[in-house]
């Protein structure tokens, strides 16, 4: 009995499997795209939906997209990042894909006298907007990332973004920025940068106590080499940017004195 009972429950996953293949119909849609370059916006589709059983193809010529799925879901976001992506943006001289220039203003703020106050002119604007709204007093400069990227195109940078006080033995700042995609678009108001997937990291060094050595000779003085550790900030948008236009990204506490990193974005379309 037991075993007639496992039999029929085994048959009755089956049918079900099969009922639940035969509701599955694939579903192909075309789409004209009228503004975007094709084979960047497959790619950016494809990015997307890659974990989804989901095929994307591009036609360059004919400036067509075809996407198909199992999914009415997947299909339904494939068009609405489709449509997102696919409007006026600014104009090359050439037609082409245009360059877009996103530059990253790493600013250390803190109380009176404890991080410097040199900020380039370009910021003065920022920092008197700072002032007024997080109250601190003094603000620095720690370095500046530049990334120009093609529409539609993915890009990166690291570096180190020096230390907070150069006269103290420390272990310099390192960040690490990526975004996914960017386009430009036309506005009444001038170029408007939409960034998609915009991630930056910053790791913060740290004393955690030090190791011991001793020179060699009666009476000499110990040495003691810090241990450095390290504690991570990070920020994680998607952001449109005017032309022009510094927008403050982030801010965070990066020690007990209450110092925080803040950073500004600007960006703009390049030939």
């Amino acid at each position: 009995m037991k075993k007639l009972f496992a039999q029929l429950l085994v048959m009755t996953l089956i049918l079900t499997g099969l009922l639940a293949a035969q509701d599955r119909k694939w579903q192909q849609k075309v789409f004209d795209i009228r503004n975007a370059d094709a084979q960047a916006l497959a790619r950016l589709v494809q990015g997307v939906m890659r974990d989804r059983d989901t095929r994307v193809i591009e036609n360059v010529a004919l400036k067509a997209i075809s996407v198909g799925s199992y999914e009415a879901n997947d299909l339904l976001a494939a068009e609405e990042l489709i449509k997102r992506f696919d409007v006026p943006r600014g104009e090359s001289p050439t037609g082409a894909p245009r360059n877009i220039e996103v530059v990253a203003y790493m600013v250390l703020a803190g109380k009176t006298g404890t991080v410097g106050d040199a900020v380039p002119s370009e910021l003065d604007g920022v920092v008197k907007q700072l002032k007024a709204v997080f109250g601190y007093s003094d603000y620095r400069l720690m370095d500046t990332a530049v990334l120009r990227v093609r529409e539609g195109q993915t890009s990166d940078s690291s570096g180190n973004a020096g230390m907070v006080d150069p006269n103290l033995p420390s272990a310099p700042w390192t960040y690490q920025m990526k975004l996914k995609a960017t386009t430009a678009q036309t506005s009444p108001k001038g170029n408007v940068l939409r960034i998609d997937g915009f991630r930056f990291g910053l790791r913060i060094p740290y004393v955690s106590g030090g190791t011991q050595s001793f020179q060699s000779g009666q009476g000499a003085t110990p040495i003691v080499t810090p241990n450095w550790n390290y504690t991570e900030v990070g920020f994680s948008t998607d952001l449109d940017i005017r032309e022009g236009q510094k927008v403050v990204v982030g801010k965070s506490k990066v020690d007990r004195s209450g110092n925080a990193f803040i950073l500004v974005l600007t960006a703009k379309a390049v030939d």
